[in-house]
């Protein structure tokens, strides 16, 4: 509980801080006057002044902001170093600022952790099933190995995915099953799933703390054998076994360092959203084993914006198909589960800690630039229509816009911590 209520404050601190500095230098820079930055929210509990300023340390920590001269609705004098004051080019630099610095704090973020640790990747080339494709499901079958793709040799699926990335018509495998090999192709689009499953094998790479894992003995290396008498032949065949028996004690054998072991584990009872509906999983707490690809420089730079890439698309793709209703809005989580999401991968270790945090700060960006009061994208909206009626608006309309804005956006968040609140009743 300690761990989770660190990392979680860290994590907003961070989140919260970056993107507020990026109002502020951007403020500064164009001449704008700052009147006070606050890191947390609420009453004062220490400050200083510094060239006009008011820095303070607030009493809650989740959360801050930027005070600008002249941006609150009452306070416009026409002043020079007033906000609106400036140009709707430079109030856009300022607003962009913060969503963008965060951006910028993902980069650096992955960039760190790929030239510090490496990156993970799922070691060999074996196959663990076939992703709705009809004709590649009659040729290919489990723990097959891709030799070569598009008459590249491939020795990871790292190295497969960097051919893939380059958007290919069509897929050429050359593939090996015992001592055979054989070829098979297929058609390809670039907005398509990738029609294999990597295999991973039923290694232990990390265990969780306090999880039925570390509670059973099981280590970094240990490899399932068994469970339940039924052999185990990849990561995902336990995963799967794990997942449908929650609660349920479980037979597992397994092997370290040529010895074999077997031990009783119940796996953690866990609620998931699936689909729209409640579904409960089962847990062991425990990470498969990877392989690590190291970078210079160069290259972690390039994976950097490779990783932020990535995720921007992922969380695109989330928001659409939320809006497709092909994700239940159940699934959306708020201050509450970030907390512990933000403890659970501080358990894990500092990498996948660093890794989340990145992840949520391309959402604070991506979120941020929504066109919806009083988030910044909102403020780029009322800047274009001002551009193009060459008018502003009114204090009275600002004050409906921003008031209609804040309505809608306490439903949002009432309906997130609700969310929060259920998971927390159904675990």
């Amino acid at each position: 509980m300690i761990l989770t209520i660190i990392a979680g404050l860290i994590l907003f601190t961070v989140m919260v801080i970056s993107h507020e500095f990026g109002h502020f230098i951007a403020a500064k820079s164009t001449g704008i006057a700052v009147i006070r930055f606050s890191v947390g929210l609420g009453p004062k509990l220490w400050g200083f002044r510094f060239r006009g300023t008011e820095y303070r340390l607030s009493l809650f920590p989740v959360g801050g902001y930027v005070k600008m001269k002249g941006m609150e609705l009452g306070e416009v004098k026409g002043e020079k170093d007033e906000f609106f004051s400036k140009s709707i080019l430079v109030r856009s630099f300022v607003v962009l600022a913060g969503p963008f610095l965060n951006l910028v704090l993902a980069f650096v973020i992955y960039f760190f952790t790929i030239l510090s640790f490496g990156l993970n990747i799922t070691p060999g080339t074996s196959i663990e099933s076939v992703y709705e494709n009809s004709l590649m499901s009659e040729r290919v079958e489990k723990r097959d190995e891709i030799i070569e793709l598009n008459n590249k040799e491939v020795r990871n699926w790292y190295e497969i995915a960097i051919i893939i990335e380059q958007n290919p018509d069509s897929l050429s495998f050359l593939i090996k099953r015992g001592d055979s090999l054989f070829t098979v192709h297929s058609a390809y689009k670039k907005d398509e799933e990738f029609p294999l499953v990597p295999m991973i094998e039923p290694v232990v790479g990390i265990v969780e703390k306090n999880s039925p894992a570390c509670n059973l003995g099981l280590k970094k290396g240990d490899r399932f054998l068994s469970i339940n008498g039924k052999e185990i032949t990849s990561f995902e065949d336990m995963r799967k076994k794990v997942r449908k028996n929650p609660g349920k004690e479980l037979q597992i054998e397994w092997m370290r360092d040529e010895e074999i072991m077997k031990g009783k584990v119940v796996p953690r009872k866990q609620k998931i959203q699936e689909n729209g509906e409640t579904k409960e999983i089962g847990l062991l707490g425990v990470v498969a084993e990877t392989e690590k690809l190291r970078f210079g420089l160069i290259g972690s730079l390039k994976e950097g914006f490779v990783r932020t890439g990535e995720s921007i698309k992922l969380i695109i793709r989330v928001i659409v198909m939320l809006f497709r209703r092909q994700i239940s809005p159940k699934t959306l989580g708020g201050p509450i589960a970030i907390f512990q999401l933000a403890g659970e991968s501080a358990r894990l270790g500092l990498e996948f800690y660093l890794g989340f945090m990145a992840l949520l700060s391309i959402n604070l960006f991506i979120f941020n630039l929504v066109p919806f009061p009083p988030l910044d994208g909102s403020h780029i909206l009322i800047f274009g229509i001002e551009k193009l009626t060459k008018k502003r608006p009114t204090e009275k309309q600002m004050l409906l816009i921003q008031q209609i804005g804040f309505a809608i956006l306490l439903l949002l968040i009432a309906f997130i911590f609700y969310n929060d609140i259920m998971r927390i009743r159904t675990k």
